[in-house]
């Protein structure tokens, strides 16, 4: 069963905010990396390449934790444990050019060389506003 986001939660989501995903690599240490998303349809939505380093670690192995936070208030924030839930590049060049629009307001201004939609299913959150967790369900 997905997980419900209240409308606090959502309404944090919908703005540009870079999220920070964290990847286990071979040797059990966690790699970070700020990323450009969407929530969409009860999903986070990344588009990355095949050959990035964050993608591989999740195709060996599938878990994946993402923060959020408001940089204007740092009691405004959400940890968000998920797991790859699938992989397309169809619609993958226009998808990078949808999250270019989202956070830059203009075009994706580099090459759309192996595009990959990245879908991953949110399992738990932690996290809140203003020392108020988040509704989820």
């Amino acid at each position: 069963m997905a997980l419900q986001f209240g409308p606090r939660l959502t309404a944090l989501l919908d703005e540009p905010l870079l999220i920070t995903l964290g990847t286990t690599r071979r040797d059990g240490s966690v790699q970070m990396n700020p990323v450009w998303y969407e929530y969409r349809d009860g999903q986070f939505w990344l588009n990355g390449g095949h050959n990035r380093g964050w993608f591989k670690h999740l195709q060996r192995d599938p878990r994946i934790t993402l923060l959020v936070q408001d940089p204007k208030n740092a009691f405004r924030w959400a940890q968000i444990q998920g797991r790859l839930a699938g992989t397309s590049v169809e619609g993958a060049d226009d998808h990078i050019e949808h999250l270019a629009q989202r956070y830059t307001r203009g075009p994706y201004r580099n090459p759309k060389i192996d595009r990959l939609i990245i879908k991953i299913d949110p399992e738990r959150v932690t996290g809140g506003e203003n020392r108020q967790p988040w509704d989820v369900t």
